[in-house]
């Protein structure tokens, strides 16, 4: 018998996880928000549903993204690099939000309650994913002697 190594998840195969889960979640978060914006407030429902889900993907892909980037730029002698990455996708996420958001409210198609509805849901279930994502990763904490 022969021992083995254990197999252990790195930082970009738990961001890979994240993003596929958070692509997942997306589309069915535009479904039923879209869906239900529909039956209740028409084709702006539908739309406002559908915008909901979108932004929640684009700022979820954001962050991996620049976490992707960053853990790239890590290093034991300066980890500044990562810190600058990390700190400016969430300026750039605000940025990009209030933006929108102040773009979209002037639009009378706009069905503000559905938007908000998609946009907590989708900020709840990225939460719980990348709970869910992270306590099933393999990760190392301490040496291996």
């Amino acid at each position: 018998m022969t021992a083995t190594t254990p197999r252990f998840d790195t930082s970009g195969t738990v961001l890979r996880r994240a993003l596929v889960g958070g692509v997942v979640l997306s589309v069915a978060i535009g479904v039923v928000a879209g869906l239900v914006g529909l039956l209740l407030a028409g084709p702006g429902g539908l739309a406002s549903g559908l915008i909901g889900a979108l932004f929640a993907f684009l700022f979820l892909g954001l962050t991996i993204g620049g976490l992707m980037v960053s853990a790239r730029l890590v290093s034991d002698v300066n980890p500044v690099p990562a810190i600058v990455v990390v700190l400016v996708g969430f300026l750039a996420k605000v940025v990009l939000f209030v933006v929108a958001m102040v773009a979209l409210g002037h639009q009378p198609w706009v069905q503000p309650m559905v938007l908000f509805v998609a946009l907590v849901a989708a900020v709840l279930g990225f939460l719980v994913l990348d709970a869910v994502v992270v306590m099933r990763a393999r990760i190392p904490v301490g040496t291996v002697d």
